[in-house]
């Protein structure tokens, strides 16, 4: 497989490159975590919902209060949303001194922004541009008379996120030109048991689909690029080439820290992972009510395809490189540079993190109920990654020797190293009426992701998710509910901070396409929903 790199470091950074797909798998999760169930009520109360009545999307919340779910019940849902992602790429005033005295970035000093979204169709061209993001759900219960038992199935998104960079300019384009993260539960039966009368258990059982795709422009700013670009400054003018060309042939074409060098497309999927979800729900009083959850982890192994474009700069340099004595000498370490595109196929092992929330409902006052609840994430499941290729990569021949130890012959291994998290959320609700009711929510999202692995794929820092809403009992056998958020996580990275991004030593080189530069992101999520419940 062609490489990206002289001798060593080349190599590896290319590596990275390709693998950058699966942090985005990894940390876009912690942005997606209960966003895109859509239920209202949920969304408007902050997410502090353990302790409380969710309809049918107790299945996810919790199970155990599928019992308040009486008779035989359907529920259609739509979910519609936004993102607004930024991110500004400022120069440090000596930047270049790291790339050889070049300075000539497009990307310095610019800024990127898309409001574009993205999902991913299975067995319909995988990542796909939509105009507006808007899906429905649905869900069904079976209470029958005199029973105990309450029955449900649901179909909800537990993640499904996804943007597009359109513009072939854009400076974000290094780090996601396209990006999908997607799991839809389709089916998820569930059963809930009122034990007594205060106590009620459940348990569901999802069966998903999970996806995690990304397209992607490379470069490599640093001081190896550099060095390349000079000895073509130098070595490539009239007469000098022709002499030192059958010696060292730098003189195929013109390659520098700033030049795009080739395109990553990784498409992995897998379509049935299986989860389950425990539930308890203890009500001793009218006033007071807690419940707890327990979201079982997924061990997935995904599967797909990745390819690999690369550029004329890039097949013109490796290629005239190779045709001399030097290039010839060290060929088992040099891209051959002969080829526009590779692809095969590519498999990662991925964990979706388990989870724990407990909470408590509090009723003071007639009219006004207040929720309170804690969650935790086990994302420090996601302290490494690893992908296996199809075959043997010249990529990875060089990575294994390179690599201090994180790569085979057929795998390379990520070290990620996120950290656990607990977030904590509180929930309002005003009964106006015995058939309406006002609905506020705040929610506090710390950010999985360490300050040292921060990066513009995934811009996401310590997060606040705000929530409002209503419900209305239509008549006896029909209520509608309808909730909105807005999720908005600033973090800045100062240059040299994070090498997932802006590092400049010579051996970070994974992956860091805007080394030296201060960077700042924005994430603003507009999310509203919609729901119908009835009696059939």
């Amino acid at each position: 497989m062609t490489t990206r790199n002289s001798p060593q470091v080349w190599a590896i950074s290319g590596f990275c490159w390709l693998a950058a797909g699966l942090y985005a798998g990894g940390a876009q999760a912690q942005l997606a975590n209960d966003l895109t169930i859509g239920n209202p009520k949920a969304m408007a109360m902050g997410n502090a919902v353990t302790a409380d009545s969710t309809g049918i999307d107790a299945v996810h919340y919790n199970p155990a209060a599928l019992t308040k779910l009486k008779g035989r019940q359907s529920t259609i849902k739509l979910l519609s949303g936004v993102m607004d992602i930024r991110a500004k790429f400022k120069s440090t005033p000596n930047y270049g001194d790291n790339a050889m005295g070049y300075d000539d970035d497009p990307v310095k000093d610019t800024s990127t922004r898309t409001l574009t979204p993205v999902m991913y169709l299975p067995g319909m061209g995988g990542m796909t541009e939509l105009p507006v993001l808007m899906a429905p759900l649905a869900g069904v219960s079976i209470n029958p008379p005199g029973s105990k038992f309450t029955f449900a199935t649901n179909i909800y998104a537990p993640m499904a996120l996804g943007y597009s960079r359109d513009s072939d300019d854009d400076a974000g384009r290094y780090q996601g030109r396209e990006v999908a993260l997607q799991r839809i539960t389709y089916f998820s039966p569930s059963v809930g048991y009122q034990a007594n009368d205060t106590l009620a258990l459940g348990l569901s059982v999802g069966f998903s689909h999970q996806a995690m795709a990304l397209n992607q422009d490379f470069r490599n700013p640093g001081m190896l690029t550099g060095v390349v670009r000079m000895l073509n400054e130098a070595l490539c003018q009239d007469g000098i080439g022709d002499v030192l060309g059958p010696l060292i042939n730098v003189c195929g074409a013109k390659i520098g820290p700033y030049d795009t060098l080739a395109n990553m497309d990784l498409d992995l999927q897998q379509s049935l992972s299986p989860t389950y979800n425990l539930g308890v729900l203890w009500e001793p009083s009218d006033w007071f009510a807690w419940g707890a959850t327990y979201q079982s982890e997924a061990r997935m192994h995904l599967q797909g395809k990745y390819r690999m474009n690369y550029t004329k700069e890039w097949q013109g340099f490796w290629s005239g490189l190779q045709s001399s004595v030097f290039g010839q000498v060290l060929s088992p370490l040099f891209p051959y540079g002969n080829v526009s595109e590779e692809s095969g196929s590519a498999s990662l092992n991925m964990v979706l993190p388990d989870n724990f929330s407990t909470g408590i409902k509090l009723r003071p006052f007639e009219k006004w109920q207040f929720n309170f609840d804690a969650k935790w994430s086990d994302y420090s499941d996601w302290n490494k990654f690893e992908i296996e290729f199809d075959r043997e990569l010249d990529l990875l021949r060089i990575a294994k020797i390179f690599g201090n130890g994180n790569a085979t012959d057929h795998s390379i291994i990520l070290d990620r190293g996120y950290q656990d998290t607990w977030s904590f959320a509180v929930g309002a609700q005003y009964d106006v009426t015995d058939r309406l009711a006002l609905r506020a929510g705040y929610e506090y999202r710390p950010s999985a992701i360490p300050k040292d692995k921060a990066d513009v794929l995934v811009p996401i820092g310590d997060a606040n998710l705000y929530g409002l809403g209503f419900g209305y009992r239509w008549d006896k056998d029909t209520t509608v509910d309808f909730g909105v958020n807005y999720f908005v996580s600033k973090q800045s990275i100062p240059a040299g901070t994070s090498c997932n991004v802006n590092c400049t030593g010579i051996d970070n080189l994974v992956y860091n396409p805007y080394a030296d530069l201060d960077i700042k992101t924005t994430v603003k999520a507009y999310i509203m929903a919609f729901s119908y419940t009835t009696t059939f």
